[in-house]
């Protein structure tokens, strides 16, 4: 820490800091900074998570979420409406012979 600040350069900071974190009072900067504090773990487990799965971004986590759930409702579909056929995905895509 650096001792050669003077008091108007601290009021300054601690000015910036109520404004930054949204806070009236200095009791709400506390909160604020453990909220975040907690805020920042849990996304660090998350984020940890992700790359024990192989996903590099959340991004990508969120387009393997939004594909499973396309084929989850493609197998309900098929599962409620079993009369119709099930076409393989060669003959959908035209390649079938």
């Amino acid at each position: 820490m650096n001792d050669d600040h003077d008091l108007d350069w601290y009021r300054a900071q601690w000015n910036e800091l109520v404004d930054v974190l949204a806070v009236e009072d200095s009791d709400a900067v506390v909160s604020e900074v453990r909220r975040l504090r907690k805020q920042a773990e849990a996304l660090s487990v998350q984020r940890e998570v992700l790359v024990e799965a192989g996903v590099e971004n959340p991004e990508k986590a969120l387009q393997m979420i939004e594909n499973m759930a396309d084929q989850l409702e493609e197998l309900y579909a098929e599962r409620d409406h079993p009369e119709l056929p099930v076409k393989p995905e060669e003959e959908t895509n035209g390649t079938s012979g």
